[in-house]
């Protein structure tokens, strides 16, 4: 039996409404209820705390035992507030089901999925997919998208270390857009230093589908000549390409992000692309570290938090994943925001100091509480 929640003296921000209010919430049977004449079993006082949906990391990497660049769902999500996720492409046809029953269908976390068109998927950091598309198994692909809803769209990475092994530059990229389209599916796109430019890239990418590691790129990145984000890139934007931050260990760069932002490109998405190369190390450290740097960039609190909550929702088509509305599901994390200076770095070691961070406190999924700070309760 579930335990009643209510949550009192908290900042509650429902990205639905985009609307901030020192509320209390009810939490019974795993939803959110009417507080009125409410007996509860468990009282938390989340005074001088924000209380929002639980956050959704639209890029990770959690197929535990299938990958060497992965860990389990929970361990990465739970602590930080995050009860949604989406595995970004870490399994392919030959292995999704061996993620399904082994990572997906058991863990606490809310897992989706997208499919590598690499039948191996990302098994490994020694050595890239092969993409190549006369390889890839349609028919395959085809049934498990049919089987399994957690399949939420398809993987493709492009970049000069991934593509150049195989005698291909946007291959992958070109011809998965159209099998995509044969399927019904989304693409999204890993993009760090391709051997073509993110104008064409940005190109062949339709609405819904996701530009992942914006601020990527040492050589070719979103950047034209003049330190304005190019034509084609803000054109993408606007026709409902969607641009996702997506840190990750490697995949961030301060002299792109910060001439981007200057010229008002700023993220849709904020993601982590979690893994165990990075997770809680610089330049990563967690989902809600990297949601502190885009507050010391200039993001509102409610423009962070809604990249984290209402634009991932948005894209699965669970807009209530983030509401904090009476009869939604009961997932919520409790957040300090404390004002320190913290320490934010690049790929490169390049450092930025930020003066606030968010300090998770509580989480709650599905209404049990799953992951406490020791002297919060």
């Amino acid at each position: 039996m579930k335990d009643k929640i209510k949550i009192i003296n908290g900042n509650v921000y429902d990205p639905i409404t985009g609307i901030f209010a020192i509320k209390d919430v009810a939490i019974s049977n795993g939803m959110i209820v009417d507080d009125a004449d409410f007996k509860e079993d468990i009282t938390i006082d989340a005074t001088d705390c924000l209380v929002t949906p639980g956050l959704i990391d639209f890029h990770l990497h959690c197929f535990n035992g299938g990958s060497d660049g992965s860990c389990d769902a929970d361990t990465f999500c739970l602590p930080n507030g995050t009860t949604t996720c989406i595995d970004a492409g870490t399994s392919g046809c030959a292995n999704f089901e061996a993620f399904y029953s082994r990572n997906i269908a058991r863990s606490v976390t809310r897992v989706f999925a997208l499919l590598s068109l690499a039948s191996e998927g990302q098994t490994t950091g020694r050595h890239p997919e092969n993409q190549t598309p006369d390889h890839w198994d349609k028919e395959y692909i085809k049934r498990l998208f049919d089987r399994y809803p957690q399949l939420v769209g398809i993987k493709i990475r492009l970049g000069h270390n991934i593509c150049a092994p195989f005698g291909m530059t946007d291959e992958p990229l070109s011809e998965g857009v159209k099998f995509a389209e044969e399927i019904g599916q989304r693409v999204v796109v890993h993009v760090n230093d391709p051997d073509v430019g993110t104008d064409r890239i940005a190109d062949m990418l339709r609405k819904g589908d996701v530009f992942c590691h914006m601020y990527a790129g040492k050589t070719t990145n979103i950047l034209s000549g003049d330190n304005k984000v190019n034509d084609s890139v803000k054109e993408a934007k606007t026709r409902g390409v969607i641009f996702d931050a997506c840190n990750g260990r490697g995949n961030f760069l301060f002299n792109v992000a910060e001439p981007a932002i200057k010229d008002g490109f700023w993220p849709d998405i904020i993601s982590s692309d979690n893994s165990v190369y990075g997770n809680y190390k610089q330049p990563l450290i967690s989902l809600p570290r990297l949601m502190s740097k885009y507050l010391m960039f200039g993001m509102s609190l409610k423009e962070v938090l809604d990249a984290v909550t209402i634009k991932p929702a948005e894209w699965l088509n669970m807009k209530s994943l983030a509401s904090m509305e009476y009869g939604t599901e009961a997932d919520i994390a409790i957040f300090k925001l404390v004002d320190k200076d913290v320490i934010h770095k690049d790929f490169t070691g390049e450092k930025r100091v930020g003066h606030q961070v968010f300090v998770p406190q509580l989480t709650i999924k599905d209404g049990v509480i799953v992951y406490s700070q020791s002297d919060f309760l």
